[in-house]
């Protein structure tokens, strides 16, 4: 199975942005000051050209002659450092990488005190760029070296050469010069060429990784505009014999048969143990992944076979860990309409989803900069917003991954109040470890190795007595504790 461009992007996020940031600095590099040098030097090296052939002709054939020895220096020059750049910028992308996470992780890591640690990590980490950076340093000053050797001997060659043409009387004193300096001028600029060397195989490489992940297919292309839609959906949902692993993962098997059936309008609770795959469920239905066997349907028709924009145009998904954008909290909420939702709108959304009071409080109100992260806001305001962005959509599916799970006792009764209205005439997927939030769903289904193992309403598993009850004794034995 292909990895889609979700997954690659899920789990290495912070490698592609420190890999873009270092790629991004080192193409402006050669495209900056170093193309208007490059420009100057091939402009008097043509100038040195004309003059020195004008002057004496047989002289500047005889000096470019041994130009090629110049040109095979600079080559073997341009292909070690090419290679020493390869490998230099695939270990400086490991050290970014800590750096990246302890700066975006700075209260986790200072919470543990484990500044020391990560200091000592990413001193570990810069040990191989330093290493390759001095041999680097040797091989680019040997190899200087060795270019200004074959250029100074070039020069003893042509005053040799200008020499005898002089004692022939086929040139003059002054052509033989006038030819020297000329060809001086353009050995100077082919030789100032030479340093941009380095800058050019670092830009190289980063060009060429930018392009590869610009570049990259991915099995399921959000902006591909081809795909069925419906004019109008019911929402009822079936998993037909669904089998799936993580790309990432393909030793675990997260489904093996699984079989369920979701009514339009009703609400359908999947719970079981941490790892079950209920999450699962809502990537598969959202079209973050695709199933390795089986099918999914939306109203009988493959959600394989839709477009896939629109498809999750018609979901609205509030997800175990709150998102916020680092905007306004108005902006926050209307992103869940495209940006486009109206003042009375996001109110609404957010007194519905227990936000508004709490906004108003705030000193610029619905203007407020949640912070990257939403650092300015608690969890249980970051759920509220996210609830609110959700509600604000008005979606035929609402997707409840946790959605109540940041929040406290009293907030999290006003909120799921507020949900149950939302939830009306709309198809809902709840995923619930609090089974106390689920007992009024239509359908509670039990996740476990893979396949729906119970479903039915809460009263009927309790007195069934299997893996539910076993659920809520120990639910309620913990609250107890």
């Amino acid at each position: 199975m292909e990895v889609s461009w979700f997954d690659k992007a899920e789990h290495s996020s912070g490698a592609i942005g420190a890999r873009l940031s270092s790629d991004a600095a080192a193409v402006r590099a050669l495209v900056g000051d170093a193309l208007g040098l490059l420009v100057q030097n091939i402009a008097a090296a043509v100038g040195g050209l004309v003059i020195a052939f004008e002057a004496s002709w047989q002289l500047a054939l005889i000096v470019l002659a041994l130009a090629p020895l110049i040109a095979l220096n600079g080559y073997v020059q341009f292909k070690v450092l090419k290679g020493f750049s390869a490998n230099a910028k695939k270990l400086y992308e490991e050290a970014s990488q800590v750096a990246n996470d302890a700066v975006g992780s700075i209260r986790t890591v200072a919470s543990f005190c484990a500044e020391k640690k990560v200091m000592e990590l990413y001193r570990e980490k810069c040990e191989g760029p330093i290493k390759t950076g001095v041999w680097r340093g040797i091989i680019s000053g040997i190899s200087y070296g060795v270019s200004s050797f074959v250029l100074y001997a070039v020069y003893a060659s042509s005053f040799y050469a200008g020499a005898r043409l002089v004692e022939d009387g086929k040139s003059t004193f002054s052509d033989v010069f006038r030819v020297l300096f000329a060809l001086s001028m353009a050995a100077t600029g082919i030789s100032q060429s030479g340093s941009l060397v380095p800058d050019s195989a670092n830009s190289k490489s980063a060009a060429a990784s930018v392009f590869a992940i610009l570049d990259r297919k991915s099995q399921i292309d959000p902006s591909d505009e081809s795909g069925l839609t419906l004019e109008e959906i019911e929402g009822e949902i079936e998993f037909n014999h669904v089998s799936f692993k993580y790309p990432t993962r393909p030793g675990v098997q997260i489904f093996s048969d699984l079989c369920l059936t979701i009514q339009s309008g009703k609400t359908v609770a999947l719970v079981g143990e941490s790892g079950s795959g209920k999450s699962t469920v809502i990537s598969l239905l959202q079209r973050f992944y695709d199933p390795d066997s089986g099918h999914i349907t939306l109203d009988g028709k493959e959600i394989q076979r839709m477009k896939v924009k629109w498809l999750r145009q018609q979901m609205s998904l509030v997800s175990q860990e709150p998102i916020v954008f680092n905007d306004t909290i108005r902006a926050n909420i209307a992103y869940g309409k495209g940006g486009d939702a109206t003042e009375a709108e996001i109110i609404a959304a957010a007194e519905l989803a227990n936000a508004h009071n709490f906004t108003s409080c705030l000193q610029e109100g619905y203007d407020t900069i949640v912070g990257e992260r939403g650092i300015q806001l608690s969890g249980g305001q970051k759920q509220r917003v996210a609830i609110a962005r959700a509600i604000v959509k008005n979606p035929k599916i609402l997707l409840l991954d946790e959605a109540t799970s940041a929040l406290d006792a009293e907030s999290e009764k006003v909120v799921q109040d507020a949900l149950d209205l939302v939830m009306v005439d709309r198809t809902t997927i709840v995923v619930a470890h609090r089974l106390s939030t689920i007992k009024g769903a239509d359908l509670i289904a039990v996740v476990k190795n893979g396949v729906i193992v119970e479903k039915g309403n809460h009263e009927a598993l309790l007195n069934k007595g299997g893996d539910y009850a076993s659920l809520v004794a120990l639910h309620t034995t913990t609250s107890t504790s």
